[in-house]
């Protein structure tokens, strides 16, 4: 198995374990509103990307290709502003189908817009992958009535579709600068879109006194600063070797991840409120065989 694979199942792997802490740490325990969490992000990208600019040097601080490092932040910080207020508005089990098929997006745009060719087989196991995804944040339940607006699923469709391209884009920057300035323009970029827009005077003193809290701020600074600084030095590295296609549908296979913690600690008994039916338990299971026949379909052919 090539090593740019690996890095892209981390890359996933750690992601889940960040969307676990925001969820049952962040949100649950300490109760913060999505816009902190979009401040808090966003800063703290931007400090550990000029601490890495600082300390590695930057090769050309006025080229195009730092610019589109600039971009592929601002983009993506558009993007997690769409999937964080979807998320406040809808069931997750609504929002998180329609946001694993971001890698579509990538496919499309790779495959029209760059010289990337995949073989049928690799089309296929993309499909496999993006399916399973999909799969995993399937939720069955008696309701039948439909909590999802027309409004809702034209917006997170647009975030999607910016994410898809800020992946394309990353592709192009890693090629001509090393990772890890990438990595620090990335940050700076995604603060000026996450961050800046909600900091207010009020907002900046509630996140600074929620940030001193460490009983409080140590969830948030685990899974975003910590965690997802690795996680997403990852994905920048697989992104140097294999297609971008394939990066993003490997990538993209969080939810079953996610899946498998929530598994976990439900085995363990740790309390969390999340719960399967037998007939969820089937779902994730053909899930789980979707996404390893599509990375294995990667990997060996």
């Amino acid at each position: 198995m090539e090593f740019w694979i690996i890095f892209s199942l981390t890359s996933s792997f750690l992601f889940a374990i960040v969307s676990v802490i925001d969820k049952y740490g962040v949100f649950d325990h300490t109760n913060l509103s999505p816009k902190f969490l979009n401040m808090y992000v966003g800063f703290s990208n931007a400090i550990v990307g000029t601490v890495v600019l600082v300390s590695f040097g930057v090769t050309d601080f006025f080229s195009s290709t730092t610019l589109l490092a600039l971009t592929v932040g601002m983009v993506q910080g558009l993007s997690l502003i769409i999937l964080f207020w979807s998320l406040k508005n809808n069931d997750v089990t609504r929002v998180m189908p329609i946001w694993s098929a971001y890698p579509l997006w990538v496919l499309l745009i790779a495959l029209t817009l760059t010289n990337e060719t995949l073989t049928f087989n690799q089309l296929f196991c993309i499909l496999l992958l993006i399916s399973g995804s999909i799969i995993a944040n399937i939720k069955i339940d008696k309701l039948t009535t439909l909590k999802f607006s027309i409004k809702s699923f034209i917006v997170l469709i647009f975030g999607t579709l910016l994410f898809g391209v800020s992946q394309v884009i990353n592709k192009e920057v890693v090629q001509n600068i090393p990772v890890i300035e990438a990595f620090g323009f990335r940050g700076i970029g995604v603060c000026l879109t996450l961050a800046i827009p909600f900091s207010k005077r009020d907002n900046l003193m509630f996140l600074a006194k929620y940030v001193l809290n460490w009983k409080k701020s140590k969830y948030i600074f685990t899974a975003e600063t910590f965690l997802a600084t690795f996680a997403y030095l990852t994905i920048l590295y697989s992104l140097v070797n294999g297609p971008v296609s394939l990066v993003a549908a490997i990538s993209g296979t969080r939810p079953v991840f996610i899946v498998a913690i929530y598994t976990i600690l439900g085995i363990l008994r740790v309390n969390i409120s999340e719960s399967f039916s037998k007939n969820e338990v089937v779902v994730k299971i053909i899930s789980a065989i979707f996404v390893s026949m599509g990375v294995f379909g990667i990997a060996f052919f």
